[in-house]
């Protein structure tokens, strides 16, 4: 079988905990998220191109250097049953927010 999705099936039913942070990553400069990555590998090779960036302004010493005071706020956080936390028109359904 390809992929995890079964193994991440299974992770979800045993259940899960939310984390959400904001950092970078000085081994691959993030390139595997929005760019080519491997770097060094070709664009058309399948499973290289993930995103439109080409990854020139993505080093950890650039980022913290133009964007030290960075900061994130999480606000209006829901969470449910999958189909829970809105309602058919796309309006927030009655649900806990954090």
């Amino acid at each position: 079988a390809k992929g995890g999705l079964k193994t991440m099936g299974e992770a979800f039913d045993r259940g899960l905990v939310l984390v959400m942070s904001l950092w970078d990553d000085g081994a691959t400069q993030m390139r595997w998220l929005d760019s080519s990555f491997p770097a060094g590998e070709q664009r058309g090779k399948p499973g290289v191109s993930r995103g439109p960036c080409d990854g020139s302004t993505s080093s950890s010493a650039q980022v913290r250097q133009e964007h030290s005071s960075a900061s994130v706020k999480y606000t209006n956080i829901m969470y449910g049953e999958i189909g829970s936390t809105t309602s058919a028109d796309g309006r927030r359904a009655g649900v806990l927010l954090i």
